[in-house]
């Protein structure tokens, strides 16, 4: 029987932890912007006024899709990423393709929250600015781990 990289389980390697380790940072974040969200955009270590405004970013139009604050959709983004993005998520074959799609998603949202803040609400929010990075970093990674061999799996087809 042919073992392949999609059905046999994966070990663990420094840019998987490095994507947990990203995944948690992004779930660390987006739960201080849901804390802001429902108490008050003014605990946001961020100046508000000029064009770091968090406050406005937050606060804007912009900061809800499909009636839900974008912070709540971090969070809930940054908890599955956490949880696939785990040593026991990396050991599950079966989510390989599927963690690869999911930061797809993720970063056709972050494109759009850049380019709302920078064309519609004209005032960048530092905090959101972070978790931006984060995704993109995250999607970085988790590219590089889909294209990489696997320690030990090198020549499975």
């Amino acid at each position: 029987m042919e073992t392949t990289k999609e059905s046999s389980p994966q070990p663990m390697t420094a840019i998987r932890y490095i994507c947990f380790g990203l995944s948690l940072v992004g779930l660390a974040i987006s739960v201080y912007l849901t804390i802001a969200h429902f108490t008050s955009s003014s605990i946001l270590a961020c100046p508000n006024t000029g064009t770091i405004n968090c406050a406005k970013v937050t606060t804007s139009a912009q900061s809800y899709f499909l009636k839900v604050p974008v912070a709540i959709w971090g969070f809930v983004y940054y908890l599955y990423l956490s949880l696939i993005n785990s040593p026991a998520g990396f050991r599950n074959p079966r989510l390989r393709t599927l963690r690869l799609v999911s930061l797809i998603a993720g970063i056709t949202f972050v494109l759009w929250l850049i380019s709302a803040e920078l064309l519609i609400i004209n005032s960048i929010c530092l905090w959101c600015t972070s978790v931006h990075l984060v995704t993109m970093l995250l999607f970085g990674a988790v590219i590089y781990d889909y294209f990489s061999p696997v320690p030990g799996q090198e020549d499975l087809k």
